[in-house]
This record gives structure tokens, sequence and C-alpha cells, in this order.
């Protein structure tokens, strides 16, 4: 056992930084899973463009949000920031949204994780076990590295993204470069006329929900080598690589059918979309290789997000928020192993619950984490932004550019704000669930924010003295 008191400084450089982030995205999966229901129901082939698009709304927020990084010294981020900005009632509220967010994608990502397991080893080794199974195991595994040195998972983590970015880029590759052969590649889909075509709002969220976990930079803070440059560069870089990814993949992949025809083409089968391409340029082999890939990706996207969440629990039990046992870290290797166990047995009793409740991994258990969890991160984006105004409103001897601290700032809350308006009115379409308790999700994410409040005030009554020193904790951790 160890102490409580700062966790392993200096452990983690720029590159692991930005492994983290990305593979907290889970860009395989979004590419085979949500690319394509991006082009059926939001605007067809102007898809690629619309990732551009989100980029660039992504790195408005970025301005502000990296520039309240260099001032508020808190690995807390969200909780943090918002605390900074809102006061700390509504900081707390956000640092309950926060870990309802990471939990809900946790536990949704782990479930798929089981049941794409279970699916390969029945299929090519008939093999026969229930997908939960396959997903304890996993979360066992993700535990252990998440005790061991941060480093060490930095590196597991980004040779599985590399080989993950890699062979979808080779197939998008590929598929344009047959398209080349006969005729001219098309770049319509990155024209004004074809993005703003169709559902635009649809495919606008369908893309910024392929981004989550890029903001998780700021946690790491703490660990970070050369924080004040490596926290803002890797923040930039995670939104750039995630872009040009999604934008280059889901424009090579559009060059086998055109514009006009790809809607049609993913209307026949959304779930084969990308495996049918994969085919066409690789062979079979290929569809075996990305299944594959698509499993180490969602492991990578749980072991970055079981990061997140136990360092979010020791930071908030460092600060007295919460039990205090969770802010202890490993003697050797400076983690916080007993935050991060147990939020692994939280996380297997949760997943205990769905099963003898008989919930589909796919259609109740991914859909609706993934529906709280893009409208919670949405939510959380909208609150720092606004915080970032009203925390620099005061603070003119800073001398920082007013498009940092308010025009860009205000117009990512504007847009982040009309995105949850979006999420709100299409939760069946973004969910994949029709269903009338499927609006109880936004009850549900918005509960949780008045329930942080209520906790932030029933702290400040029965520990007025750790609650009085939170801004002091926020700017001096």
């Amino acid at each position: 056992m160890g102490d409580t008191a700062h966790l392993n400084k200096n452990s983690i450089g720029l590159p692991a930084l930005v492994f983290f982030v990305v593979a907290a995205a889970s860009p395989l999966t979004g590419l085979v899973g949500g690319m394509p229901i991006a082009i059926l129901e939001g605007n067809g082939g102007g898809v690629p463009g619309i990732y551009i698009l989100s980029g660039v709304v992504l790195l408005l927020f970025s301005i502000g949000f990296i520039t309240m990084s260099r001032h508020v010294k808190n690995s807390g981020a969200f909780y943090a920031y918002i605390s900074a900005g809102l006061g700390n009632n509504l900081g707390i509220s956000g640092l309950g949204i926060a870990i309802l967010a990471y939990v809900s994608i946790q536990i949704a990502i782990a479930a798929i994780f089981g049941l794409f397991t279970q699916i390969l080893f029945h299929d090519y080794f008939n093999i026969d076990l229930p997908w939960w199974l396959y997903t304890l195991v996993m979360l066992v595994i993700v535990c252990l590295l998440g005790i061991e040195r941060v480093e060490i998972g930095g590196k597991v983590l980004g040779v599985l993204m590399i080989i993950e970015l890699a062979i979808a880029l080779i197939i998008s590759f590929i598929t344009a470069y047959l398209q080349a052969q006969t005729a001219s590649l098309d770049f319509t889909p990155f024209s004004l006329g074809v993005v703003f075509h169709g559902n635009v709002g649809i495919a606008l969220v369908f893309a910024v929900a392929g981004f989550i976990g890029f903001e998780a930079t700021a946690i790491y803070s703490e660990e970070c080598r050369n924080p004040e440059r490596n926290i803002p560069l890797a923040t930039i870089l995670a939104v750039v690589i995630i872009t040009a990814f999604f934008a280059f993949c889901s424009w090579g992949l559009i060059q086998a059918y055109g514009v006009k025809d790809v809607q049609a083409a993913v209307a026949k089968s959304p779930e084969l979309f990308v495996f049918n391409l994969a085919q066409a340029a690789l062979g079979k082999w290929s569809v075996l290789a990305i299944n594959i890939l698509l499993i180490t990706s969602l492991f990578a996207a749980t072991q970055s997000f079981h990061n997140n969440i136990t360092r979010y629990f020791y930071y908030i039990s460092r600060d007295g928020l919460f039990w205090k046992r969770l802010a202890v870290l490993h003697a050797t290797k400076g983690t916080p192993y007993f935050s991060s166990i147990c939020q692994t047995i939280t996380m297997m009793v949760i997943i205990a619950i769905l099963v003898v409740t008989k919930q589909n991994p796919l259609t109740a258990i991914f859909t609706w984490g993934s529906a709280i969890t893009t409208m919670s991160i949405l939510l959380l984006q909208t609150l720092v932004s606004v915080a970032v105004i009203l925390y620099f409103k005061n603070r003119k001897d800073l001398n920082i550019a007013q498009w940092k601290v308010f025009y860009a700032p205000l117009l990512s809350a504007i847009i982040m704000a009309v995105f949850i308006g979006i999420v709100v009115v299409n939760l069946d379409i973004l969910s994949g669930v029709h269903s009338k308790f499927i609006f109880l999700i936004p009850l549900f994410v918005f509960g949780t924010a008045v329930g942080g409040f209520i906790y932030s005030l029933i702290i400040k009554r029965l520990k007025p003295n750790i609650y009085n020193n939170l801004d002091q904790i926020i700017n001096e951790a």
C-alpha cells in the first residue's frame, strides 16, 4: 500500500498520451458501426465532409479547453474546469455526469467485446461460451494493466491502435485505388452541396460521437511529462488524427459506390458494409482480421476508459469528496490500484445484473450506454465552454486573446447545446432502439446532474471545511 499524495509523475510522454485518448475513441468501431449509420440516416455521401466539420467544431471547443488547462492545473479535467468557472456545486454536478458517461461507455464497450469475441470463437473455433464470460475475463486483464505502471498500458494501447488504424487505412486506400483504375476519383463528398444534403444533424452527432474520449488528455496532466506543452499538443493531435482517419476512410470506402448510390448500398446491410468492401479489397482473410482488430479495439477502448474512471475517483477521493481509500496509490507502481480494483468489481456487478435481467449486449446494453455517454459528454462540453468564459471574465490581467476565452467558447457552447437538442429529438435513430422508454435517457442524464448538485449541498453541510477548501485544492493540485 502506498500514499495518496501524487500519481507517478513524468511517466507518460506525448505518444502514450495520444494513444490513450485515440484508443478511447475506438476508431475502427466507429468506422464499422457508426459511419454506415451516419451515411444511411444522415447525409449519405457527404459524411466525409461531416467528419471534417466535426473535427473543426471539436478544435473550437479545444481552444477554451486547452487555455483552461494552462491556468487550472488540476487533473480533475471536466470536474475541475467546471468548478473553477461555475462554482463547486456545478463542478460536482459535472463530476457526476462525467462518471456516468465513462461508466456507461465502458459497460457498453465491454458488452459488445464479449459478444464479438463469442461470435468469433463460435464461427472459427466452434467454441460456444456465453458472451459475458469473455467480458469478465477481459475486465480482469484490464484491471491488471490498470494497476501496472501507466506507461506499460500506453505501449500496449499504442501497438493495438497502430494496427487498427493501419488496416482501415489500407482497405480505404485500395478501395479508392481500384476505383481510380476504371474512373476518376470523386471528391464531391467534400463539396458543400453534398455535405449539407439530407439529415445533417444526425450525421454530425454520429460523427462527434466518434471522437468521445479525446478530451481525457487533461486527466493525465499529473502523470504527464511537460504537461504545459504535451496536454494541449496531445489534445490537438488526437482531434486531427481522428478527423483525418474518419474523413479519409469514409471517402475511400464511398468511392466503391459513388455519392449517388452509397446510401442504397449501405441500406442493404449496414452492419456488413465495411466487411464487404474489405473482402473486395484484400480478400476473405481481411474479414477475419477486422473481426480480431475490432475485438482488440474494444479492449483498448475499455482499458482507456478504465484508466479515466479510476483517476477520476482517485482525484475526488483525494479531494475528500468520496471514500478516501480510493486515493491510495500502489507503493511501487504509483497507480491508483485500489480504485482500479473497486472499479472492476463494480463493472462486474453491473454486468452480472444485466445478464440476470437478460439484457441483449448489442440492442440493449451497447445502444443505451452509447446514447447516455454521447448526451453526457455533449452536456459536459457545453458546461466547460461556459465555465471558460466566466473563469476568464474577471482575469483581464492575464492578457489572453478574447477569441480564446470568449468567442471560441461561446460558439462552442451554442453548437454543443444544439447537438444536445438533436440527440434528444432523434434518440431512437441514434440509439437504434425504437421504444417509448428510450426518452428516459435525457431524464437519467439530467437527473444525474441534479443528483451531483444535491450531493455538493450535502458535502457543503456535512463537510464544510472540505467544501470551502475545494477552490484552493482545484487550483493548487
